[in-house]
């Protein structure tokens, strides 16, 4: 037996982190570039990153619980090392939000308003708010993913299949039951337990079961496929204004592109460029730092910036720069540091990069 580890995982990872980063700087030229427009709508598109990272989740997660199924304790260490992994630098930048608002309310027009569950933030629980640090919605979701996953990991292995499409089969069930009920539109936990978005963590998971009984076909046709209908419903509509869209317009493009870059890593058919490994590599910190970072650099270019697109250019320049290095450096200093806390006997070397998450294929 053989193992090999995914480098396309931390690559996806990468394109993951970009396209959200994409995604908040049209956003942000939107908010500071003195009515000016240089990024193209098809920024929009950078939305499907979370849908990508996902899926990512699901493929992870069925990697590593590979032959650690029904085992003593396991349920416990797969938990406490979830945890370890997005509560406490989450908590860190929550943290950085609130000393913001207490240097100026204005920074943070949300928590001005009183629109924050503190509670409810800190310990990722569903709401219908956004938390304090806004991209915790989707880390909600994953704390989700992870505890389904480890009532899996309860089970002997080989009902792993069984239990995936009866999740999947049973959100679908429960979407259908919320949308038609509007008594529990108003629900944060029903719609955390019916969203589609789970989906994309169960069929994640499966393609990791496929690549694992040594499917491998079709590689470069869904790498292809994929890259190019992720992007495609946004020169026609905004998936995340039409309800149930997201799913279609995100999620299977981006499990296409799951399973062709890391079918195509199994049979050496691509290699993944390292810097973009090192961006996934970091791809936590850049999540959780970038709307700080590219805010700060925003109000100082409505300050300091004038009209035309040149300004515009150097402005998105500066803010990529400052969101990617910001991210680096936290992963660098703060990150890594933070997971040697966390795992015993990590205190002599080098942390990998989601050191448990990075895929093994057994051949």
């Amino acid at each position: 037996m053989t193992h090999k580890k995914f480098q396309s995982i931390q690559a996806l990872r990468g394109v993951a982190i970009l396209l959200v980063l994409t995604r908040h700087l049209f956003v942000m030229e939107g908010h500071f570039g003195h009515g000016e427009r240089l990024l193209p709508e098809l920024c929009k598109a950078g939305d499907g990153g979370v849908d990508l990272f996902f899926a990512i989740s699901g493929f992870i997660m069925v990697m590593i619980g590979k032959g650690q199924f029904a085992k003593p304790g396991v349920v416990g260490s797969f938990l406490y090392k979830r945890a370890a992994r997005i509560y406490p630098l989450y908590w860190l930048y929550s943290l950085v939000i609130l000393l913001a608002f207490l240097a100026s309310p204005d920074w943070v027009p949300a928590l001005k308003r009183g629109n924050v569950d503190f509670f409810a933030s800190f310990l990722l629980l569903p709401q219908l708010i956004l938390p304090l640090l806004g991209q915790g919605w989707t880390l909600s979701y994953e704390a989700y993913f992870y505890l389904m996953f480890a009532l899996a990991l309860l089970l002997p292995e080989r009902r792993l299949p069984r239990f995936l499409l009866m999740w999947g089969l049973g959100v679908a069930a429960g979407y259908n039951l919320y949308m038609k009920n509007g008594a529990l539109v108003d629900s944060a936990w029903l719609k955390l337990l019916t969203d589609p978005v789970t989906i994309e963590f169960v069929l994640g998971a499966c393609v990791a079961s496929v690549l694992q009984r040594g499917w491998r076909q079709g590689g470069w046709l869904c790498l292809i496929a994929g890259s190019l209908l992720l992007p495609a419903s946004s020169l026609f509509f905004d998936p995340l204004q039409i309800e149930g869209l997201r799913f279609f317009c995100f999620g299977l493009p981006a499990l296409l592109i799951l399973y062709g870059a890391v079918s195509l890593e199994a049979r050496a058919r691509v290699r993944f460029p390292h810097w973009l490994q090192a961006i996934g590599d970091a791809s936590y910190s850049i999540y959780l730092s970038h709307i700080l970072v590219i805010t700060a650099v925003g109000r100082a270019w409505n300050l300091i910036g004038r009209p035309g697109l040149w300004d515009n250019a150097m402005a998105i320049a500066a803010m990529t720069a400052a969101a990617l290095g910001c991210g680096m450096a936290s992963y660098r200093f703060i990150e890594q540091p933070m997971l040697r806390a966390f795992h015993a006997g990590s205190t002599r070397r080098k942390v990998e990069p989601y050191a448990e998450d990075v895929g093994i294929v057994t051949k």
